[in-house]
């Protein structure tokens, strides 16, 4: 006797998933990353302590330079070596204009509110994005100290979803660390402006623009820093190497450019192109004037100093993926 047994659809296969997640839930692996470490805490507290001492200097800064502002208006204003001749020492008709030119500018009410609520409300950036730079550093650097690198590569496979990860936390963290420190910025700048009865509205575009400029400039170097975590392995080496690259760059560009311009080529254009330095870079981001460097001579506008930044972030981003894609992490 034949028996027929009756037999179900066939069972479809079963779907591979790919292997390491999906990107969110990488991004979110790395953030736990961090904030189960005592890194991000410390530099929480290192940040708000130097923000405040930040915050007190450009209050009593731009304090003085209004008083100075105020009091000088009630004044005649100097004479400028006017009764001196120029063949007797005295200075010519044109420096005598850049003289009245840039004293006009120094009692400029306006002026000095500008720059002054420009410098407050960006209170704490020069700590602040060394502090991004080290701690962008540590994302990929804390892999290799603790040897978890080749655990989390085997987990995901695609080495670039794995930097691209860490690229997007490190931004994130950034912005999280600008945020607090700009409200504590705007709430005690503006009390201050109220307080000494003057309008600073935030809404003025160069003010607006120094914030604003202010973020994309912790984005960046908090970026630089996992490019150069990927670069140099040693989480001890990656954050002494970024500290001092950030550091060193603005002192070390202007006494290259002052030599380039006394002895090499001596014409005042050449101050335009210490903003391929990135810490000057973030520093003329910010800055709601073009900056002075000595007696009539001023560095590039503030979107010159952006255009630079965005550029080493990207070219840090695609080595650090290139990178990584190709090294042993064994």
């Amino acid at each position: 006797m034949t028996t027929v047994t009756e037999h179900g659809p066939t069972a479809a296969p079963a779907q591979l998933r790919p292997a390491g997640g999906t990107p969110m839930r990488l991004i979110k692996a790395e953030m736990l990353k961090i904030w189960t470490t005592n890194s991000w805490w410390i530099f929480g507290i290192i940040m708000l302590a130097t923000t405040s001492l930040a915050l007190l200097i450009n209050i009593l800064q731009a304090d003085a330079e209004l008083g100075y502002a105020e009091e000088a208006k009630l004044q005649p204003p100097p004479d400028f070596g006017k009764n001196i001749p120029p063949g007797e020492g005295g200075p010519s008709a044109e420096e005598i204009r850049a003289m009245e030119d840039q004293y006009r500018a120094s009692i400029d009410i306006g002026r000095i509110l500008v720059r002054s609520a420009a410098n407050v409300y960006t209170s704490g950036q020069f700590f602040g994005l060394l502090f991004m730079v080290i701690l962008g550093a540590l994302i990929v650097t804390n892999e290799f100290f603790h040897q978890t690198a080749t655990t989390t590569f085997l987990t995901t496979p695609h080495r670039t979803r794995v930097i691209v990860s860490k690229l997007a936390a490190a931004v994130m963290i950034a912005a999280a660390f600008w945020a607090v420190v700009t409200v504590i910025d705007l709430a005690v700048g503006s009390a201050y402006f109220g307080f000494s009865d003057y309008s600073v509205p935030l809404t003025d575009w160069p003010v607006l623009r120094s914030v604003l400029m202010n973020l994309l400039a912790f984005v960046i170097w908090a970026v630089l820093g996992v490019g150069l975590g990927v670069l140099i392995r040693s989480q001890l080496g990656a954050t002494l190497t970024g500290s001092a690259f950030y550091m060193l760059s603005y002192p070390v560009a202007f006494l290259l450019f002052s030599l380039i311009r006394q002895f090499i080529i001596k014409e005042d254009w050449v101050w335009s192109y210490i903003v391929v330095i990135p810490g000057v870079a973030s520093q003329i981001m910010i800055s709601p004037e073009r900056l002075q460097f000595s007696f009539n001579e001023y560095g590039p506008d503030w979107w010159a100093g952006a255009l630079v930044l965005v550029g080493y972030g990207i070219v840090a981003g695609i080595v650090g993926t290139l990178i990584t894609r190709k090294r042993d992490i064994s």
